[in-house]
């Protein structure tokens, strides 16, 4: 009987103690979900994952759903992998779910051609570097099948979802990843895929996305502005040009103008236009497209495009005001005489014009858009993940230059026509040089015909740095301001003229006889101008030492400048790491004798600290040290001979450590 009362209060015992959990873990529940509540954390699902959160503006235009659809799809397709019957063999099958209606049963070539039709990108350099299988009637019946066809199918189809993935994760959090992944697309894809159907889901999305004018407006476009820019930028530090910025723009205008350029009114219109202004904004592309956009829309008058015109001057009013001022004032002048012409019944678009003549007035915008573009801007060094953003990234492309490609061609695109506001200031420009020549003095003219200087330009710049009193100094920087003036203010004309001048110094130091140390000093007060003369006269420099038929003064001038560049000014000699050692030739050896000699012409301590520069090149050191005991050994110079000797001794031993 004992024992079966210890029973009884044994299960008793357990059954009070089983309640008591029970009640505990239902008042722990309870808490955890009141304070889940309160923090407001995520919800958890029943298999313990989280729930996805999406961006704002996901869930604000309403597409949050096709990534639910898409989580939905692949969680039943994990049940029905799990409820399988006992006994029943499992077989893998390959099942395409047909979310984002792309697994067509057309060809792939077919469907890019349709693509490109309807989006007016040609797929030409798609064809012709990456080309499609086509079928031979000849073949063997394998390689004629229906599914060889689809082979690059599903390779195309997943490269398009996880780019359509991508686009819709933009956010300033996920920034940084998904410019990386959207640029590592272009080297593990056919880079003209890639483009296509990037440029494809992107207007995809602006055209779905709605505008509104809360302070928020177009935050969308900004992430995909600045997201593009970014990529953009990525793929030309990479050194994979791709004009993404270019087709892009292309394709936008296509769908907002018409072949004779009239404004089309769309639903996505407004989308389209506040993404090209946050591209100006972000510094890919010029304010000459958006002014002129804005001016068509003047031009027609009516609310729609009114609208239009108040979402791009809010956006980037201020940013336009500091572009050109003179053209905001005449837009302004044109507001203001449309708004005049308005009636009382017209309160809407009075509204709207009076809105654009404020924010092009205004010198500064506390508009909440307007800061949230300066901080991405900032923000994008840290994503494209450099020290300082390249300046040569804005595409200076004018409305007309788009609409009139048929006849001009697609400069934007090849590169090759040039810039259409380059070439028209270059043009003005080579009238003023024209005019300058027309006064040169006869023994300038002379002199430039014997050192083989043929075009203007270059007369000019000879006449420039042959007439200039002042010294080496003023000499340079008048070289400068000339590069500057003829260039046509634009980066990559200055370049041109800059890398040329640089040239035509050098050419005129070897032609010298004997050696004039006047040109070397030019060269040396552009180095102390801007390091960027620097690379431009290494170049010089290692295309005088690749030039076998050069003769045996032009070759010794040129050592001998290098030489006293070394020694007075910042030039490195790792400049010699492009010297031919093995050509023994009378004009190479004199080359490195006259520069070796004129380095030590000067302080010992700094020929020593010049010459041990080159112990980073392990063999350029040695060949050095080879060159100099085998051709200063019986120098008749007892100075240079002592000099040379004592430096090969000083360079062996501190390598030596």
């Amino acid at each position: 009987m004992g024992k079966n009362k210890n029973r009884l209060k044994s299960n008793e015992y357990d059954e009070t103690r089983r309640k008591i959990l029970l009640e505990d873990n239902e008042n722990e529940d309870k808490t955890i979900k009141r304070l889940e509540k309160k923090l407001k954390i995520p919800l958890r699902t029943k298999d313990g994952r989280k729930k996805s959160r999406h961006p704002t503006w996901i869930k604000q235009c309403g597409l949050d759903y096709i990534l639910d659809f898409e989580e939905e799809v692949d969680d039943n397709k994990h049940d029905e992998q799990f409820s399988r019957s006992i006994g029943v063999c499992s077989k893998k099958t390959k099942n395409k779910t047909d979310i984002y209606g792309q697994l067509g049963k057309a060809p792939l070539e077919a469907d890019f051609r349709a693509n490109s039709t309807n989006d007016k990108i040609p797929v030409d350099d798609l064809s012709s570097h990456h080309p499609f299988p086509v079928q031979s009637c000849s073949s063997n019946d394998v390689s004629s099948t229906p599914d060889s066809n689809d082979v690059l199918q599903p390779d195309v189809d997943s490269l398009r979802r996880s780019i359509r993935s991508w686009i819709n994760k933009v956010s300033e959090a996920q920034m940084a990843r998904v410019v990386s992944e959207l640029t590592n697309l272009f080297s593990d894809h056919p880079r003209a895929s890639v483009r296509l159907i990037l440029v494809d889901e992107l207007c995809t999305l602006l055209e779905s996305s709605p505008v509104n004018t809360r302070s928020n407006t177009g935050w969308l476009q900004q992430e995909l502005a600045v997201c593009i820019a970014c990529v953009h930028i990525s793929l030309h530090m990479k050194l994979q040009h791709d004009n993404v910025i270019s087709y892009v723009v292309e394709k936008i205008v296509d769908t907002l103008f018409d072949q004779s350029g009239n404004f089309q009114p769309k639903m996505g219109s407004a989308s389209f236009c506040l993404f090209l202004s946050y591209l100006y904004r972000f510094e890919v592309l010029s304010a000459n497209l958006i002014f002129d956009i804005v001016q068509k829309l003047l031009h027609t008058g009516s609310l729609h495009e009114l609208k239009v015109a108040h979402f791009i001057c809010e956006a980037v009013g201020v940013n336009l005001r500091k572009a050109n001022l003179n053209l905001c004032q005449n837009i302004t002048q044109e507001a203001t005489k449309l708004l005049v012409q308005c009636t009382s019944i017209q309160v809407e678009v009075i509204c709207e014009l009076e809105a654009i003549i404020q924010r092009l007035s205004e010198k500064r915008s506390k508009n909440e858009g307007v800061l949230r573009a300066l901080h991405l801007k900032k923000m994008m060094r840290t994503w494209v993940k450099a020290t300082s953003l390249p300046d040569d990234m804005c595409l200076p492309v004018c409305l007309s230059d788009i609409l009139n490609r048929a006849s001009a061609g697609r400069w934007w695109i090849v590169g090759v026509a040039g810039k259409s506001c380059l070439s028209s200031s270059m043009t003005t420009a080579n009238e003023a040089v024209e005019g300058v020549q027309s006064h040169l003095p006869t023994e300038v003219e002379a002199a430039a015909a014997r050192l083989g200087l043929r075009t203007e330009a270059r007369k000019s710049l000879f006449h420039t740095l042959a007439s200039t009193p002042g010294g080496p100094g003023a000499t340079a920087t008048a070289l400068i301001k000339a590069c500057s003036d003829s260039g046509g203010g634009t980066h990559a004309g200055v370049s041109s003229k800059e890398r040329e001048m640089v040239q035509i110094v050098v050419h005129c130091l070897m032609a010298e006889n004997p050696f004039n140390r006047f040109y070397p000093r030019v060269l040396g007060g552009l180095i102390n101008y801007h390091r960027r003369f620097l690379m431009m006269i290494k170049c010089a420099f290692w295309d005088v030492m690749k030039k076998t038929e050069l003769s045996m003064n032009a070759k010794a001038n040129a050592g001998e400048a290098l030489g006293l560049l070394a020694r007075v000014y910042e030039l490195p000699l790792t400049v010699l790491k492009n010297f031919n050692f093995g050509d023994t030739s009378e004009g190479n050896v004199t080359f490195l004798k006259q520069l070796l000699t004129e380095l030590c012409t000067g302080d010992y301590q700094t020929a020593l600290k010049k010459l041990m520069q080159l112990s980073c090149y392990t063999h350029l050191s040695r060949n050095c040290r080879i060159f100099m005991r085998k051709h200063f050994s019986q120098d008749p110079e007892s100075h240079v001979k002592a000099c040379i000797l004592r430096l090969i001794t000083d360079m062996r031993e501190s390598e030596s450590f």
